[in-house]
This record gives structure tokens, sequence and C-alpha cells, in this order.
């Protein structure tokens, strides 16, 4: 999913709350505290998705066992 995509979904859903605008600002400076969060000694850890954690160049991400079991039940969901 692009940011542009996600941005619209969420002002979909609470566009009586957030205009377009703040819907914007508010995930820039999400992804923005992830980034500083991967960029960091401890890298970046999201409960029931995954982490991340940069070697060198590189940035590893390491699925969480909550979303591989969620990943694979869509994958069976999808073949029926």
């Amino acid at each position: 999913m692009k940011k542009k995509t996600l941005v619209e979904r969420l002002h979909e859903e609470y566009s009586h709350v957030y205009s377009k605008k703040r819907v914007y600002k508010m995930i820039n400076f999400l992804l923005d505290r992830m980034r500083e969060g991967v960029a960091s000694e401890d890298g970046l850890k999201i409960s029931g998705f995954g982490s991340f954690k940069r070697k060198g160049k590189r940035v590893l991400f390491r699925p969480s066992k909550k979303l591989i079991s969620r990943l694979k039940l869509e994958a069976k969901r999808l073949k029926m």
C-alpha cells in the first residue's frame, strides 16, 4: 500500500474528526519516528507485526509469529 492510499483510507474512516491534511501530517510524523527507530541501535519493534534492525547498510525485517500466522490464514482463505 502506498502512503497516499493509506492517507485516503484513514481520512475516509476519520473525516469527521481530522482533515485530510492533518491525517497526512500524522502519517508523516509516524513514519519519521519509525525511521528514527530503525536507524537507532535498538532498532524498531512493533508488537504483533515484527522488528526492524539495521545491519550495515541493510535493514533486516523479522516478522512476528502473530503476523506469520495471519498471513498463512489469509493465504489459505485465498486458495479456497
